[in-house]
């Protein structure tokens, strides 16, 4: 029931609690695409090609899926290594990277980026803080 009195004064609730909820509910999924076990073999070939030294076992979709776990999960290297060994059983096509493997990949993402001309058409605009300044002050 929405409230009709906010802080002592009338307070006309036009929400549509459908959506809201449903808002609140995205906040807590996140994207989850195994797509790039079906290509595991040809995006290893792609990244192999040309390499000198010992070549990649683990293709760059795998690592950028293995960083969001990360991320959104907060799991350290051991456990996520642990997870993904236990996954790999139920998925085939699935090969478990060792913790070491992970962290030297996701500490050093691929950052080029795809430029097309679409892009350049448009005007870009690109912040950098890097002056140590807080916005907030959480956790003190």
């Amino acid at each position: 029931m929405p409230k009709k009195e906010r802080w002592g004064r009338p307070y006309p609730d036009t929400r549509d609690w459908s959506i809201y909820h449903e808002r609140l509910v995205k906040r807590g999924e996140f994207y989850l695409s195994l797509d790039f076990i079906d290509r595991w073999d040809e995006l290893l070939a792609r990244m192999n090609a040309g390499k000198r030294g010992r070549p990649y076992q683990y293709p760059e979709p795998f690592i950028a899926w293995m960083a969001c776990v990360h991320v959104f999960l907060q799991m350290p290297y051991r456990q996520m290594e642990g997870f993904v060994r236990k996954l790999a059983t139920f998925i085939p096509g699935l090969t478990a990277a060792d913790s070491t493997t992970l962290f030297r990949r996701i500490q050093r993402p691929d950052l080029s980026l795809n430029i097309t001309p679409e892009i350049l058409a448009e005007d870009i605009i690109v912040a950098v803080d890097s002056t140590g300044i807080q916005v907030t002050n959480r956790g003190e």
